[in-house]
């Protein structure tokens, strides 16, 4: 294991009063576990195995006897084990007997994206003795700040999608102009072409949301119900990729919002202005206690912007959570921006990026503003300006 990475989980576990990050592995239950335990390349574990790593002294593994031998030339202690009475003896011996230890589990599976122990492991575990505390900040810690190559990585990836945005609301504004008769699934592949171009890995296709479509916060155009883009129309584009061609790149994520017109009806225009309320809310709530020297948890941020659109009289309509973590997946192992779908309970700590993209969506169309946010260690930056306070007006 990486010494840096090592240091840094111990000392989190010494400030936390935890004897240590019990990793626990069975087939592909646990990604973190595959993730973070230096396993040999191309071994293949068909019992169930643990990788410990103590607040003090060097990490060890417990491993099913027949499988020892996958791990010729590790200089790490092992236990091995053959029955399962011989697998709990073994957890306690790898451990120095029970305490309080971290997993990846989450009380009352608060915060599933972390929660990968299973509650029959989680009740053989309390039964041994030991007090189950969740990873969900050490996974963060580990895997969701941001390096300083990391953080350029992105400001390129946003870079790219930026143009794209602009290329996608420049092809609309010309097809209007010239009768085009343009799709949303056509701009969807100028975006696409844009990203091949220009070294940027997506993942999956962009969205292109015309009208009530735009009231679907996932939906994704097909042959058989793309929308013709026509004036008067409300056209929604989030986008998001990394690049190729750099190892351990970190996503950008935007959504713009533009109307094929001059001037977007009142009713419109009230949505979107309280959408962008809600998106700075949220950022002040973030900008402030960090200037301050305070703690901000993803729920509150999630309820700062959650607030402005209640109070404007469209808290039904906003369905899903503020914002989510970025990093190597377009939705990281970090902290987010959610008090609706989990009440995220984790800091917002120096190093990481996430999206504040809050929405509301009604039957005739939807509106979603969303931007980039690194954290500093005073500060919160956002990474996609210009921030989107209008309408981008294809008339």
């Amino acid at each position: 294991m990486n010494r840096d990475l090592l240091h840094r989980i111990q000392q989190l576990l010494n400030q936390w009063h935890l004897k240590g990050w019990l990793v626990y592995g069975f087939h592909d239950l646990n990604p973190i576990a595959k993730r973070l335990a230096p396993l040999p390349e191309g071994v293949m574990l068909s019992r169930r195995w643990a990788f410990w790593i103590p607040a003090r002294g060097e990490p060890a593994w417990l491993v099913h006897a027949i499988e020892r031998g996958q791990f010729a030339g590790y200089k790490a202690r092992f236990v091995t084990y053959s029955s399962w009475q011989s697998f709990e003896q073994g957890l306690l011996t790898l451990t120095d007997g029970p305490g309080s230890i971290a997993c990846e589990y989450s009380p009352d599976c608060g915060i599933p994206y972390v929660s990968w122990v299973d509650a029959g492991t989680a009740d053989q575990l309390r039964r041994l003795g030991y007090e189950l505390h969740s990873s969900a900040d050490l996974i963060q810690a580990t895997y969701a700040v941001w390096t300083p190559a990391q953080l350029e990585s992105h400001r390129r990836a946003v870079a790219i999608c930026m143009e794209a945005k602009d290329r996608a609301f420049e092809a609309i504004r010309e097809g209007l102009r010239t009768g085009a008769q343009l799709t949303e699934l056509d701009i969807q592949r100028i975006i696409l072409d844009h990203f091949r171009a220009r070294g940027l890995d997506p993942h999956h296709p962009p969205i292109v949301a015309v009208n009530e479509h735009a009231g679907d916060p996932h939906y994704m155009p097909t042959p058989e119900r793309a929308s013709v883009i026509q004036p008067g129309d409300v056209i929604l584009i989030d986008l998001w990729g990394k690049l190729k061609d750099v190892p351990d790149a970190v996503f950008a994520d935007i959504t713009w919002m533009a109307y094929a017109g001059e001037q977007p009806p009142a009713a419109m225009q009230k949505v979107f202005d309280t959408v962008a309320r809600a998106r700075d809310a949220a950022l002040a709530l973030v900008d402030a206690r960090l200037r301050a020297g305070e703690p901000v948890h993803g729920w509150e941020v999630d309820d700062a912007a959650r607030e402005v659109i209640r109070a404007a009289g469209y808290g039904d309509a906003f369905i899903h959570r503020t914002g989510h973590s970025l990093d190597t997946d377009i939705h990281g192992s970090g902290v987010n921006i959610d008090n609706l779908e989990t009440r995220d309970t984790r800091r917002i700590i120096p190093g990481i990026g996430f999206t504040i993209e809050p929405g509301i969506y009604l039957p005739e169309f939807g509106v979603r503003l969303e931007i980039d946010v690194y954290v500093h260690e005073d500060r919160a930056e956002i990474t996609t300006l210009p921030l989107q306070d209008e309408f981008v007006r294809l008339g």
